[in-house]
């Protein structure tokens, strides 16, 4: 709406139904674009981030008319509130509050200028909830301690991130120039579908009909914009999923360049001499470039069926034990979990903990929002730093780990640092799409059959919230569904490892060597080469090995106990054991065949009998 009214008022000189169509052919357009549709449905801040941008165009563009001081104050105002919502917009409000107060500086007085500075600290209003809840209503894992000056004002900069940069990382990442490339190229052929970007080049020529000069500020911001924000940010973009998370910040210029392209086709058809003919084309263009965005990315951003990220959730949490602890160390796990349990009340019994939030000083602040937790310390720090009233994760697992000797203490992810002394005390055991911590030295299960099983009923859990895994068609790695589904087969492939060396060690049946083998033939052939190690081979060739040398047989009405393409040379398909064999050697030489087998103790026994049998 506010860029729809921003677009008419610039074209107040050209015929109204012109200018009118001309603006609804940017608004669509803009609105149907994959990025804004995307984020326009999504619980996030950037289409409210949207709102407060195109508001303060369209209050520019009415200052730019007349520059009365009321039009001002209330352009304070919203410049503040804006500010409580995304700092981003603050590459906005430099140029504008530049410009207005130059246009009033022959007649700037300290009293007008004070009253400028209240309204938009009255904007700013809305962060007074923060400490005030922290306060009187305390939330187990909210962010940052709140309740001092200092804490404030260190979360209010985000000063854990750093204050300057999108990231918490030091190393070199993508240049401005590259940044500069991929936010252009992305614009003008995907957001834009080629129409755009020369609609843009020529509304950002066409100054505003009363105020010429507000025309450069509007260039000026969209130039702080792309080239602060592209300076500042710092997350490596080669990864598809950070690349993502880079692109939400695009939607903010992008808003200046649909504009501008609304104001560019106005003026194009400004030029068409006959009235009739003129308002008949701009019909013609409005609906052909809202149906192409339309038809475009309909199939891509309907998402009215997409309950995987919740599905995710209540398969991570509902197979674990009542009253269970857990770790977790991955922000798609936890924003989740933390919903569900503080929003929705479902597993509310279990204490979840976000790893990464104990790393930070302030959490000494959290501890009392976990009376039944003993922390060793005020926070987190790795096990080779010095203490300095810190604690390890392993000292926080043994001061908690008789409490939850029946539950269980969980983690969910990666941890970010090896701890060789954490793993000489603990191991990790597959549990869903979790680990458990597990005391080494004590047996895991009594019977490997009777632990399998009790797996496979865990299993059995997550499969009935995640039925399904998103579509790869529809979700690529810029998305956090992709991650769903990525995590799923990295938690099944590191069960399946896990499972085939104790079924190696406690000669385990044959039916669970075949299981071990699908996870890791589902990597092989689905995943990219990154995506699986070259262990893996050497692994499901040992699967198959065992199999093999079995001195049991799978039952001749056994269906579907090694996947469709394995040993397809065989003729009987029957003959699972001769299927196996030959799955074993090609796998095997796949691995010989890899630079790195060499150095492994067991390359020289497989090489032979992969030379012998091939």
């Amino acid at each position: 709406m506010f860029m729809y009214l921003t677009i008419v008022r610039w074209l107040s000189h050209c015929d109204k139904w012109s200018s009118r169509l001309a603006a609804s052919t940017a608004v669509f357009t803009f609105a149907f674009s994959p990025l804004i549709w995307m984020y326009a449905i999504g619980a996030e801040v950037f289409s409210l981030n949207n709102l407060f941008a195109s508001s303060l165009l369209f209050v520019l563009v009415c200052y730019a008319d007349n520059q009365t001081f009321s039009i001002a104050t209330f352009g304070a105002f919203l410049s503040g509130l804006a500010l409580t919502n995304q700092h981003t917009i603050v590459l906005f409000e430099i140029p504008i509050v530049s410009w207005v107060l130059w246009t009033k500086s022959t007649c700037l007085s300290l009293h007008s200028l004070g009253r400028l500075a209240i309204a938009f600290l009255f904007g700013l209003l809305p962060y007074v909830y923060m400490p005030l809840v922290s306060y009187l209503r305390p939330q187990p894992g909210s962010w940052g301690d709140l309740n001092s000056i200092h804490g404030f004002f260190h979360h209010l900069r985000r000063g854990d991130y750093g204050t300057f940069r999108l990231f918490s990382t030091d190393k070199d990442t993508e240049s401005l120039t590259e940044r500069l490339v991929l936010y252009f190229n992305d614009l003008i052929t995907r957001e834009g579908g080629y129409i755009i970007a020369p609609l843009a080049i020529l509304g950002l020529m066409q100054p505003i009909h009363k105020a010429h000069s507000v025309h450069w500020t509007i260039l000026t911001m969209y130039l702080v914009y792309i080239i602060g924000f592209h300076a500042l940010a710092n997350m490596p973009l080669h990864e598809g999923l950070l690349y993502g998370v880079h692109m939400r910040f695009w939607q903010q210029p992008n808003i200046i360049a649909f504009i501008w392209a609304g104001v560019g086709l106005g003026f194009l058809l400004e030029k068409v001499p006959h009235t009739l003919l003129k308002r008949f084309l701009a019909i013609i263009i409005c609906l052909g470039c809202t149906t192409y965005q339309l038809t475009t990315w309909y199939t891509l951003n309907d998402q009215s069926n997409a309950m995987y990220i919740t599905q995710y959730a209540k398969a991570l949490l509902d197979p674990l034990p009542k009253n269970a602890l857990v770790f977790i160390n991955y922000d798609l796990q936890w924003t989740s979990m933390r919903y569900l349990q503080r929003c929705e009340h479902f597993r509310s019994d279990l204490t979840i903990l976000n790893l990464s939030m104990m790393t930070y000083k302030w959490f000494g602040t959290k501890h009392v929002l976990y009376p039944h937790i003993s922390f060793p310390g005020s926070y987190l720090v790795p096990a080779s730093l010095s203490q300095n009233g810190g604690f390890n994760l392993m000292q926080l697992i043994d001061a908690n780990y008789n409490k939850f000797r029946k539950s269980g203490i969980f983690l969910g992810g990666q941890l970010n640092y090896k701890d060789p002394n954490l793993f000489a005390k603990y191991s990790l055991v597959p549990f869903g799409l979790l680990d458990k911590f597990h005391p080494n030295g004590k047996p895991v299960y009594k019977s490997i059959k009777k632990w399998y099983r009790s797996t496979q009923k865990t299993l059995d859990i997550v499969h009935t919230h995640l039925p399904t895994l998103p579509p790869e068609h529809l979700y690529n790695d810029q998305t956090w569904e992709w991650t769903v589904a990525r995590d799923y087969h990295m938690k099944r492939l590191s069960l399946a490892t896990y499972l085939l060396d104790e079924a190696i060690k406690s000669n385990g049946s044959i039916e669970i060597l075949a299981d071990c083998t699908k996870p890791m033939e589902h990597s092989l052939l689905y995943e990219p080469r990154q995506f699986w190690t070259d262990t893996m081979l050497k692994n499901l060739g040992l699967a198959y090995a065992h199999i093999v040398k079995s001195s049991t047989d799978f039952k001749p009405y056994q269906k579907d106990v090694l996947l469709a393409h394995v040993g397809t040379e065989v003729a009987d398909p029957t003959k699972w054991k001769d299927r196996a064999s030959t799955r074993m050697l090609q796998v095997w030489k796949m691995w010989v065949a890899l630079p790195s087998a060499k150095e492994d103790p067991g390359y020289s026994f497989i090489n032979d009998i992969v030379t012998k049998f091939n």
